[in-house]
């Protein structure tokens, strides 16, 4: 389980962007870019964890995983996508608190 933000971004770090966990992932054709595959996801959660503003279509990208981990089997450096995937979940909602229905209807 991660518990800060230095030790999701040394996680995400881990990722070499092979392109392999892509094959496997049942979301990645499912979204307008790259974020809607583990890949994707692994910068947007860097995005999520430097920046103050988190956008309507990262959190579609972070929500619209499927926590399958068939990821984790294909990646050779054995990122833990799942782990980042719930430390950005609740980095989105602790942060964006209030604003968070705001956000999610903007654009509707």
């Amino acid at each position: 389980m991660i518990t800060s933000h230095e030790e999701a971004l040394r996680e995400a770090e881990k990722c070499m962007y092979c392109g392999f966990c892509e094959a496997v992932c049942p979301t990645i054709t499912h979204g307008p870019h790259r974020g809607y595959g583990p890949r994707g996801r692994i910068q947007l959660i860097k995005t999520i964890l430097t920046q103050e503003n988190t956008s309507k279509a990262v959190i579609d990208s972070i929500y619209t995983c499927t926590l399958c981990a068939a990821c984790i089997e294909k990646c050779p450096a054995k990122v833990n996508i799942i782990d980042l995937i719930i430390y950005a979940r609740s980095t989105i909602i602790y942060e964006n608190g209030n604003k968070l229905i705001e956000i999610m209807h903007k654009d509707v």
